[in-house]
């Protein structure tokens, strides 16, 4: 049976990266924070448009976050993958915030170059000062917010490839929103005590449980199908595209070229709530078709629970835990993509980290039990 050891010391080491987060000089937060007010607030008749430019899991991260900026009526977050595309426009006020832990992404350092031309303000969070687009926008003379790496023995199979910057990332976006808000620096510092302080609760995870979890989900040969809707969705996403660095064949429910449910096919769905409509139509479909269902949820009182109870299969469920006080986050009893309300679509990510959390986790315990090397994974990446 697969060892869980590489899982807990994954979780010990994301709790140093977050650990870091509090040790960011205050005049550096506040200079993040001041410029997204200047442009946020300023006085102008104008619409706004923000744009997140990134790739792969760095994007899912800055998704997270314009996904939350949806609560500022004058402004329109919008990416570049969005289906229907919002292009530049100088009649617009537009605003790049761009991320890239390496800073030589070429598609972003490209972007940046067309965003400079276009006339729009620039701000690029990076881990690498000597890097092409950390050149670049100070050339620019954008803002530039640095998220150093510890130094790791490299490479590292628990934060593989790039998992450290984008968790800060994701975190350190998050956390500025209350400062933004209140306009006071001391709320980020408050709520990155506050992440901490539930992704701790991931090292309870019972470990029979977790290893028994982790074997029937690794010991297949069918398709990885994984799922979610909103912010659970950028957490499904990142799973899946780590999943597929290790060489097994994954697909994003609903992608125009994943194929239909199989059986001997998994299927992953994340929901914080465990009520989400699509998610309940996932799994009954799922399960129709004979494929194996393997919850990721925080709920453990939701409607994905009980039919996980009613099929006899319960112990598929992981439960991803957070401090009580946060269990009122959910407000909508039966969210969807069209009627879940504002309050719950500016609620703070603390489900999406502590899974996100998890499931690198999870990849460390993978990588270890497939034999997998980062010289493997990095072939399959692009």
């Amino acid at each position: 049976m697969i060892s869980t050891e590489k899982f807990y010391d994954s979780i010990d080491l994301q709790l140093q990266f977050l650990e870091q987060l509090k040790y960011i000089p205050e005049e550096e937060i506040d200079g993040l924070i001041e410029v997204l007010r200047d442009f946020i607030f300023q006085p102008d008749t104008k619409q706004k448009v923000i744009y997140g430019i990134g790739e792969g899991r760095s994007a899912l991260a800055l998704y997270d976050f314009l996904h939350q900026l949806l609560k500022y009526e004058q402004l329109f977050p919008a990416t570049l993958d969005d289906p229907i595309r919002r292009y530049f426009d100088p009649d617009r006020s537009n605003m790049v915030l761009s991320a890239s832990g390496s800073g030589s992404t070429e598609s972003v350092i490209n972007y940046l170059e067309d965003a400079h031309h276009l006339g729009a303000k620039e701000i690029l969070i990076t881990a690498k000062t000597d890097s092409p687009a950390y050149i670049k926008v100070t050339s620019h003379n954008g803002f530039i917010f640095l998220i150093e790496d510890i130094k790791l023995e490299k490479p590292s199979e628990l934060a593989v490839m790039g998992s450290e910057f984008e968790l800060k990332l994701c975190t350190m976006l998050n956390s500025i929103l209350p400062a933004l808000d209140g306009n006071d620096v001391s709320l980020y510092y408050q709520q990155i005590e506050h992440y901490l302080s539930n992704a701790r609760l991931l090292r309870k995870i019972n470990k029979k449980y977790l290893q028994s979890w982790i074997d029937k989900l690794l010991n297949r040969r069918g398709h990885y199908i994984v799922d979610g809707v909103g912010r659970s969705g950028f957490v499904a996403k990142a799973f899946g595209m780590r999943l597929t660095h290790l060489g097994q064949h994954v697909y994003i429910k609903g992608d125009a070229t994943t194929p239909s449910f199989v059986r001997g096919d998994v299927y992953i769905p994340v929901s914080g709530s465990g009520n989400t409509r699509e998610i309940l139509e996932g799994m009954k479909k799922a399960r129709n078709k004979g494929v194996d269902v393997f919850p990721i949820t925080v709920n453990k009182s939701s409607r994905m629970v009980e039919l996980m109870e009613k099929w006899g299969y319960e112990d598929n469920i992981i439960f991803i835990p957070v401090e009580k006080g946060d269990m009122t986050i959910f407000h909508d009893l039966t969210p969807n993509k069209i009627t879940t309300t504002k309050m719950n679509q500016m609620r703070p990510s603390i489900s999406e980290i502590n899974s996100y959390i998890f499931t690198n986790a999870i990849i460390a315990s993978a990588i270890d039990f497939l034999g997998v090397d980062e010289k493997y994974m990095k072939r399959i990446h692009w």
